[in-house]
């Protein structure tokens, strides 16, 4: 374990801890120190005790909270904190009434050698709640979340523990992270307690803006969760990641993109309550259109009637391999209707798709053999997600899209939780592309999120 004594800042204290710097008003009649809630002191204050006439040689404390923290402030007289995160150690002299130490949850502290004449102030987050104390150092450490920064000899831990998560997608494989793995660098976590692995975080990092992204390179990220995990310990690996970052990367902003909860295979949003906790602020919003399984909404006049002008042009729908031919039809669409181009090239998709050919699936419409229209659909354990959608103009012109996601919707994925087709936003959501939208609702389909959160760290 890593010691340190007496520190004069709060760089290097174990997770979670600073010292906090009163406002201090020295005048003829004495002086004054200040502490607010959620000013100074960055909580809520629940409760408020107060130590004094410690006996010499005694120590008070020696227990962590499982979720209460405090801020402690030595209004007269001195004595030295040990806080400890299981991991770092650091014992700080305190001796200032206009100086305090912010002791997060999780934390194992102790204070000891009162001087005579010392008194300390505590400040608590929460009422007083005997369950919430761990007092034995043994079992705090086995309560203990450690941070492990990922490694490409981790990657087989690493795929195994998503492949078994409760939220987890093919999209965290690290086969599929790294394909683009020149262009960001990665910063990956992962999260040990008790020796087991809970949580894992696919995350990057731009020195140049000081912020952490989970992910950039990814349609979403967040932590991925064990089935085991409980929303106190997912709290405690968002505090954990966000000290790690802080300390041994230097950021300031963590962009958080949590999975949306239709790839959850069972209830995962714990995440979502710790980002709370954290005061983390929504920073975009992307709406999608998604069709829960069974139909749910009926599909609109429109889109059967373009389905059935189709099927009068005679189109055939196969899935198939030939990444080229819809490649050619989607360059084209982007290009000439959006000035932009896919996101992955060619050559990426191709290995991307050989990788995992059982998640990326393409299903195209043809006319005589030519493809007219087309949709890469991203498979996962409870959704179907349409990740690029393109048509010709002849094939707008005769309905193939309508009549290829009909068949994909009522026939290839017609027992698939929920059929995605993206979002329709841009600008980070202050744009609605309101005839895609359109488009989509015309199929049943109905809105859900991706979010996005701004974490100051």
């Amino acid at each position: 374990m890593n010691e340190q004594t007496n520190i004069g800042d709060y760089e290097h204290l174990p997770r979670g801890c600073r010292l906090i710097n009163l406002a201090e008003h020295k005048d003829k009649r004495g002086s004054l120190s200040i502490a607010e809630a959620k000013g100074e002191v960055p909580f809520a204050i629940e409760r408020v005790f107060w130590i004094y006439d410690v006996p010499e040689g005694e120590d008070r404390g020696a227990h962590s909270h499982r979720e209460c923290a405090e801020v402690v402030v030595p209004v007269c007289g001195a004595f030295d904190m040990m806080v400890d995160d299981g991991v770092t150690k650091a014992t700080v002299h305190m001796d200032s009434p206009s100086k305090g130490i912010l002791i997060p949850a999780g934390v194992w502290c102790r204070l000891s050698n009162f001087t005579r004449d010392a008194r300390c102030v505590v400040m608590a987050s929460h009422p007083y709640n005997a369950a919430g104390y761990i007092h034995d150092y043994a079992a705090y450490k086995g309560e203990v979340i450690e941070a492990v920064p990922y490694n490409p000899s981790l990657a087989e831990v690493w795929n195994a523990f998503v492949a078994e998560s409760k939220n987890g997608t093919f999209l965290f494989h690290r086969d599929y992270m790294d394909y683009h793995a020149d262009r960001f660098v990665d910063c990956s976590l992962l999260f040990y307690k008790k020796d087991a692995l809970v949580a894992v975080l696919p995350a990057n990092y731009k020195q140049e803006e000081l912020t952490v992204y989970s992910h950039g390179g990814l349609t979403y990220g967040g932590l991925v969760l064990s089935e085991k995990i409980s929303v106190a310990d997912t709290m405690q690996v968002m505090a954990c990641a966000m000290e790690w970052m802080k300390l041994r990367l230097g950021a300031e902003r963590w962009i958080y993109k949590p999975v949306p909860h239709i790839y959850h295979r069972v209830p995962a949003e714990e995440d979502l309550y710790a980002l709370f906790r954290q005061e983390a602020v929504l920073d975009a919003r992307g709406v999608s259109s998604a069709i829960v399984a069974g139909g749910g909404v009926a599909m609109q006049e429109l889109r059967k009637r373009g389905a059935k002008k189709a099927a009068n042009n005679k189109v055939e729908y196969v899935e198939s391999t030939d990444l080229k031919a819809f490649w050619k039809v989607l360059d084209e669409v982007l290009a000439d209707r959006h000035s932009c181009r896919p996101v992955h090239t060619i050559e990426e998709m191709e290995r991307l798709k050989a990788s995992f050919p059982h998640n990326i699936r393409l299903f195209v419409a043809q006319v005589d053999g030519d493809v007219v229209a087309g949709t890469l659909v991203y498979e996962t354990p409870m959704v179907a997600h349409a990740q690029y959608i393109a048509a010709s103009d002849y094939g707008r012109s005769i309905g193939a899209l309508d009549g290829l996601f009909c068949h994909l919707i009522t026939e290839v994925f017609v027992e698939k939780d929920y059929f995605d087709f993206g979002i329709s936003t841009e600008q980070g959501g202050r744009y609605l592309n309101e005839g895609l939208t359109f488009q989509k609702e015309g199929f049943g389909g109905r809105a859900i999120v991706y979010d996005t959160y701004a974490i100051r760290l």
